[in-house]
């Protein structure tokens, strides 16, 4: 393909996991693909580079602290959200943390992959809440299961990953592409302690890899997964830009994406891209892919208001932007009486879950997750700002660091069309383009689910021979954002249709969180990928 002439049969909006994903599958297929990134190209020793300099060190689960400490980019024609970008004017912060570079979000991702259960294909039909899918989970296994393998899922085989302990859920027909890494002493110990009172520990699949896959080395339990895995061991999204491109596929970095065109018979004829210094260029194509997050496909698609679609582009439903979900959630920090030793290993591992059942027809599900993470960095500012000197302090960093956990609980939102994505009428970037203005509220529903978690946690304090030392309620976003080009059979109140092709436009196919018809509490990543390996076989099967 000449990128002089800007046309390829497929032109894809955005490299991150599923942009890449797609663009890798149809290059290989020896199709045409052009895949456009608004941000920049990055380096790993870069960045890891970057981050061992930083005097301020965060990972996502500080993202309260945003603006300071990050690695990685954030251009003044393409913002990072670990700044001022977005405009917020809902009564609950979203407070999200994507990048835009080539790779995406899942540069600083924490690697967890998760499946959908059954059940939460069909939340309305089952507890007369939110919104069914489309499709089915019998549907979409063949896909997860080549998702795991394209992005070398590790797991644990034979798991009830609803967390009650039953039989293995969900069913599989393959195992995991890699066994677990092995348990540090801290995920040994909570799990032996809670099993005694009735909990299921379960052992997140995550993309760290445990043996040598796909030029991938072994995880070495650096403990900075987010923000940036400094050997590689994790899945990130520049790894199938690499793959799409040696199949001859043209990524173009700082390419912000800002208007579609399409004809009288709903047909996208071709898209433009502002690149740094203002200049535009067009770029035509067979089949156009808009894979740009969550929040910024929603943007795109309104910005696009043309003679055909006033309302935006795949807008005739006003569903675009709208069912903004995430898995909001809350924190508790315990001092144990015995020793635990976090920050051994992967940042995420040992889960507890509350998945499934008919507490749901009233609260949300959740899963309660430890971060094995010692920010030593932040005990000893602590420590010094209360005078502790000399030997003291020393000793006192040891006892912080051996005995404090922090737990974190991760909540379902419901689909609710009052958030949501619009364009701010008062704020703008470097190109003039308009900042996203979200809108966020919660319901009785996830307070309902907090008011559970909190029952268990109680319990972990219980049983852990624990004390809290500190309870954050206030709204922890947990960066995984998902609705706003809501996946349907309806066109009149959903944007996409069940193989996530714009009813509006039979040309025009949106791929990532986005299209996820009703939020989980878990990951949505590995869904994402699912739905854009299918995506990607019913778009060669139209060319």
């Amino acid at each position: 393909m000449s990128t002089e002439s800007l046309h390829a049969d497929v032109v894809i909006v955005g490299s991150g996991i599923s942009g890449g994903l797609i663009g890798a599958q149809l290059a290989k297929a020896g199709k045409s693909v052009l895949i456009l990134e608004a941000g920049p190209r990055v380096k790993r020793n870069k960045i890891v580079e970057a981050y061992r300099s930083s005097p301020v060190k965060l990972s996502l689960a500080n993202a309260k602290l945003q603006g300071a400490g990050s690695p990685f980019p954030s251009m003044p024609y393409a913002p990072s959200t670990y700044g001022d970008y977005l405009e917020q004017n809902g009564p609950v912060k979203y407070n999200t943390s994507y990048l835009r570079v080539v790779g995406g979000t899942t540069w600083h991702f924490g690697s967890a992959l998760w499946r959908l259960l059954p059940s939460e294909f069909k939340l309305n039909s089952t507890y007369g809440r939110g919104r069914d899918w489309p499709i089915s989970y019998d549907e979409l296994e063949k896909y997860y299961g080549l998702a795991e393998a394209e992005l070398g899922v590790t797991g644990t085989d034979g798991q009830d990953e609803s967390g009650a302990g039953g039989a293995p859920s969900p069913t599989r027909a393959s195992p995991f592409p890699m066994k677990q890494l092995p348990l540090t002493y801290m995920f040994r110990t909570l799990a032996k302690k809670l099993s005694a009172g009735g909990y299921h520990p379960i052992w997140e699949p995550h993309g760290r890899a445990s043996q040598p896959y796909n030029q991938r080395p072994v995880c070495a339990g650096n403990n900075n997964c987010n923000p940036v895995c400094p050997i590689g061991a994790k899945y990130d999204g520049s790894m199938h830009c690499d793959i799409a491109e040696s199949h001859g596929a043209v990524i173009m970095p700082n390419s912000v994406v800002y208007k579609l065109e399409d004809d009288e018979q709903g047909r996208i004829q071709a898209l433009w891209f502002k690149r740094p210094d203002g200049s535009g260029q067009k770029v035509t194509a067979k089949i156009f892919v808009i894979a740009a997050h969550t929040i910024e496909t929603p943007k795109l698609l309104l910005m696009s208001q043309t003679k055909h679609s006033p309302n935006g582009i795949a807008n005739s439903s006003d569903m675009v932007g709208r069912n903004l979900m995430d898995t909001t959630g809350i924190s508790v920090t315990m001092k144990t009486r015995d020793p635990m030793w976090p920050g051994q290993g992967p940042t995420e591992l040992l889960v507890f879950n509350r998945r499934d059942g008919e507490f749901r027809r009233n609260a949300a599900q959740y899963k309660i997750k430890v971060r094995n993470t010692a920010p030593v960095a932040q005990y000893t500012a602590q420590l010094l700002e209360e005078g502790v000197l000399g030997s003291e302090l020393d000793r006192r960093i040891q006892e912080m660091t051996a005995h404090t956990l922090a737990w974190a609980v991760d909540f379902e939102v419901l689909p609710n069309p009052n958030n949501r994505v619009t364009l701010s009428t008062k704020k703008f970037d470097a190109l003039g383009l308009p900042v996203p203005s979200l809108h966020y509220d919660l319901d009785d529903y996830w307070h309902a689910g907090t008011e559970l978690a909190m029952q268990d946690l109680n319990n972990f304090t219980k049983l852990l021979d624990a004390e809290v030392i500190k309870t954050n309620m206030k709204f922890e976003n947990r960066q995984h954002p998902s609705g706003t080009t809501i996946m349907g059979d309806d066109p009149q109140d959903s944007v996409v249709n069940r193989d996530c092709r714009a009813h509006d436009h039979p040309n025009l196919y949106i791929a990532g969180t986005s299209v996820m018809s009703a939020s989980s509490c878990m990951n949505p990543t590995l869904t994402a990928a699912a739905l854009s390996l299918r995506i990607a076989e019913n778009i060669q099967s139209q060319l």
